[in-house]
């Protein structure tokens, strides 16, 4: 059988690299698309929020206004009955808006791809030890102590990995 040329080797290693890393892409895309969903559904739980408080805000301020109004015009009745329903309404927005922060504050937190850097760090190991192979196979052939390629599941003995010259 025909040994491969040195750039054929090289060319598949690239190849293979480049696989390697596209995979690695795909992987984090996959691992990250829910939580940023979830993200998303956290934004939008938080704008609603902000709406909801604004609208509190707001009922606090004509409440405040009528408050005045019925100090200053001596008027308790109807005016404080209207007084105390925007205080209500007010109160139960903050309440509302309080409960949807708290919701999206869980929804808004998001881990990096762990499985991602994971796999990334096993496929790291995966080629140095096969280029440690390799420099060993090469190394083996050039001092002429062994002319079979070392298999990747095979150990080094201590005369492949330290040939004398």
């Amino acid at each position: 059988m025909a040994q491969p040329e040195i750039g054929d080797v090289f060319k598949d290693i690239t190849a293979d690299v480049q696989t390697i890393v596209r995979d690695q892409i795909e992987l984090a895309k996959l691992e990250m698309t829910p939580k940023l969903k979830r993200a998303g559904i956290g934004v939008g739980l938080i704008a609603v929020a902000g709406v909801m408080a604004l609208v509190g805000a707001l009922m606090l301020f004509i409440c405040g206004g009528l408050a005045f109004t019925a100090l200053y015009d001596q008027l308790v009745g109807i005016v404080w009955a209207f007084t105390l329903g925007f205080l209500t309404m007010a109160v139960i927005l903050f309440v509302l808006a309080a409960i949807l922060a708290l919701i999206a504050k869980t929804k808004l937190q998001i881990t990096g791809p762990e499985a991602t850097l994971v796999q990334a760090e096993r496929s790291v190991q995966a080629v140095t030890g096969a280029i440690e192979q390799g420099q060993a196979n090469v190394a083996a052939i050039v001092a002429g102590t062994d002319r079979t390629p070392v298999r990747p599941d095979r150990p080094l003995t201590p005369d492949q990995q330290f040939p004398s010259h």
